[in-house]
């Protein structure tokens, strides 16, 4: 713990800088199972994003009550008594549209889908807001317990790397004690990194497409050189690791991710157009491009670097509240 007070948000960003290659694949399967929770839930990751909006803010009204109640029960037991007795303000179109980063119009049409499948709930005024179905609270449950792992896993491997003495299980304890300090951290930090991607890509699915691939390549990479790091001459490290460089099926991408299969091959076409992805024509899979990392949307450094600031925003907030 007094070793925990000499670190400052900058060695979490030295950290993710120096030990990449060990750090990223964990986050891309925490976010790969994440990304396909949501997907699968909701029908499409564009409103799956609004309902990760209307969470968070679910999260922060529950969060504000330990203003005037430090004993306030944050956790995940107390959550579903929370969620019913917290007053969730008016969303204007355009904020939800800024926030996410969709269109408009859009988010509007999202929203009225939302609203007859019932994960949005319209009240008082047409007020919108999110009440998860107190029928599906245990499968609920269920999926914040596997995200709760997957979190954790992540930021452990973070602790060990930096010698600070926490558990896996103690982690994941910490964080259901505290669930909506915690999750509205993590929800806020989703929404920032869809948003990031759905700028660069105007196509959440692909973000989930490609990201199978490259968690099939950083893996491999991974396990043939543990000291790869990130730098500016990250592009020739790349290209000297082209022999360990896996490929994956369309139908296995379908798999992972509950994206139909036609769909899959026609976006993993589209990334091959973009030169992102290599097509072996003769067995039909698909693999990462290493060789061209400064202008492949998966690697390129300018935009590496940014999704390590964002992570060591987030992580740097989650490990100083896991030692509070």
């Amino acid at each position: 713990m007094d070793r925990f007070k000499n670190i400052e948000n900058k060695l979490i960003t030295k950290n993710f800088t120096e030990n990449f290659l060990r750090l990223m694949p964990t986050f891309y399967e925490m976010e790969s199972s994440f990304l396909s929770g949501v997907y699968k839930r909701y029908g499409d990751l564009e409103g799956g994003n609004i309902i990760i909006f209307f969470a968070r803010d679910c999260h922060l009204e529950i969060l504000r009550k330990r203003e005037k109640d430090l004993n306030f029960d944050l956790s995940l037991d107390n959550f579903w008594e929370n969620h019913k007795n917290v007053f969730q303000g008016k969303k204007k179109i355009i904020l939800i549209s800024q926030q996410t980063g969709l269109p408009k119009e859009t988010t509007r049409r999202k929203i009225i889908s939302l609203i007859k499948k019932k994960h949005l709930q319209k009240g008082e005024k047409n007020k919108l807001f999110w009440e998860p179905d107190s029928n599906l609270k245990e499968s609920y449950v269920k999926i914040i317990d596997e995200e709760i792992s997957s979190l954790s896993k992540f930021i452990f491997e973070q602790t060990k790397l930096l010698s600070l003495s926490l558990s896996i299980s103690r982690i994941e304890k910490e964080i259901k004690n505290n669930y909506s300090f915690y999750w509205y951290h993590y929800l806020n930090v989703q929404l920032e990194y869809i948003k990031f991607w759905q700028d660069k890509l105007k196509d959440l699915e692909m973000l989930l497409i490609g990201m199978q691939v490259l968690i099939l390549t950083m893996n491999s990479i991974k396990r043939n050189n543990s000291d790869f790091s990130f730098s500016s001459n990250s592009q020739k490290k790349f290209e000297n690791l082209s022999e360990f460089n896996p490929d994956i099926s369309a139908t296995s991408v379908s798999d992972i991710t509950g994206i139909p299969r036609a769909t899959c091959i026609r976006k993993l076409d589209k990334f091959v157009k973009m030169k992102v992805l290599q097509k072996n024509n003769k067995t039909k899979r698909y693999s990462l491009i290493l060789d061209q990392t400064t202008f492949n949307p998966m690697l390129q450094p300018e935009w590496m670097k940014h999704k390590i600031s964002i992570l060591s925003d987030f992580s740097f907030i989650i490990i100083k509240g896991l030692f509070k």
